[in-house]
Parts: C-alpha cells; structure tokens; sequence
C-alpha cells in the first residue's frame, strides 16, 4: 500500500481494488483527481476486444422511401426528381440530373408564373425555390409564423408545410409513405 494515498483513497476503493482479477504488478485508476495505485501481484480482468459487427450496404435510393407534394386537390407527386409547379412550367435550358416533373395549375388572374417553384427532395430534406417569380410565395410551417419565399430564395421545408403561390393555389408537402405489413407478415 502506498502511503501517499492512504488519507485520499476511501477504504472502500482500496478493498474493491484488491479483489480485482488481472495479474500485473500496479494497476493505476482514475478517480476523478485521485489515482489510485494497487500492487503486490493483483489480477485485473481484461475486457473482450469487441467484436467487429459486418458493414451492411446503404439502402438503394429507388428503396428508400420519398417525401411528396401535393398541389391542390391532386393526387400527391412523390419526389424521386425535382418537382417544377407552375402555369406552364419548363425545364432549364441547361439540363442538370434527371428531368423534373412538370406540375401545371390554373391561374386566371396570371399571378401564378410559368414557372413559379421547385421542390426537390436533397438527401433527407426537401428544399422549396422559388423561380424568380415576380410575385413570390408565402410559405407557412406549422408553429411558425408566415414568411415569403423572396424571388430566388429556398428554404427547407417538412411535412406539413403548406407553400401558398397565390389563387388559392396551395402546395402541401407530405412526409415519406412508409410501407405497411400486411396480414400474414407479406410486405
């Protein structure tokens, strides 16, 4: 025993310590600032190395389930690809990946643009960018207050967010569909 910490290592410690099972001469262990040192042959246990568990391979994007949009009263469009929304939207002149989904809507007053928003889904986010419009869109998160999407501006969005580009033209972005077990363990 030491007799430098013999006042400082509560006796509890130093009991604990000599029932250990490792055999080498000084084991030291930190307790907070007190080192405690114990020798005369004792045995400490080693902890097993862990085990190394296989790398399983990411899941294939055409698996992984995709956020969607729905514009007004359609059916959702789900987001595999961009997403442009608008009177008669186009693509850019220079194509970038794969071509986006072209969504039309009404607009009688021509307040809504050609080409009005994007929405595309970017690794677990979906990003909402306005075209430049002249009007612009409000964009209203749930619990939060209504702000507008400024021309040229994104913002990420989440389920539940509703995009208002104006004529009562609302896009609704709805979270992944996740796959349901049917009766009998079948996917």
């Amino acid at each position: 025993m030491h007799e430098d910490t013999d006042d400082t290592v509560p006796h509890a410690v130093r009991d604990r310590l000599a029932r250990q099972v490792v055999d080498v001469d000084e084991v030291e262990v930190a307790l907070g600032d007190t080192v405690v040192r114990a020798g005369g042959g004792l045995e400490v246990a080693v902890a097993p190395e862990p085990r190394e568990h296989p790398e399983l391979p990411p899941v294939p994007a055409a698996l992984r389930p995709r956020h969607r949009v729905r514009v007004g009263l359609e059916e959702p469009v789900e987001l595999d690809r961009p997403v442009l929304i608008g009177r008669h939207p186009r693509p850019g002149r220079v194509p970038a990946g794969e071509p986006p989904r072209l969504v039309s809507v009404e607009s009688a007053d021509g307040g809504i643009s050609s080409t009005h928003l994007e929405v595309r889904e970017q690794g677990s986010v979906v990003v909402a960018t306005d075209m430049r419009t002249l009007n612009g869109s409000e964009v209203m998160v749930p619990g939060s207050p209504v702000q507008s999407l400024q021309r040229g501006a994104s913002v990420v969005v989440t389920p539940g967010t509703r995009i208002d580009l104006g004529e009562g033209v609302v896009v609704e972005v709805l979270g992944p569909v996740r796959a349901v077990p049917r009766a009998g363990g079948a996917a």
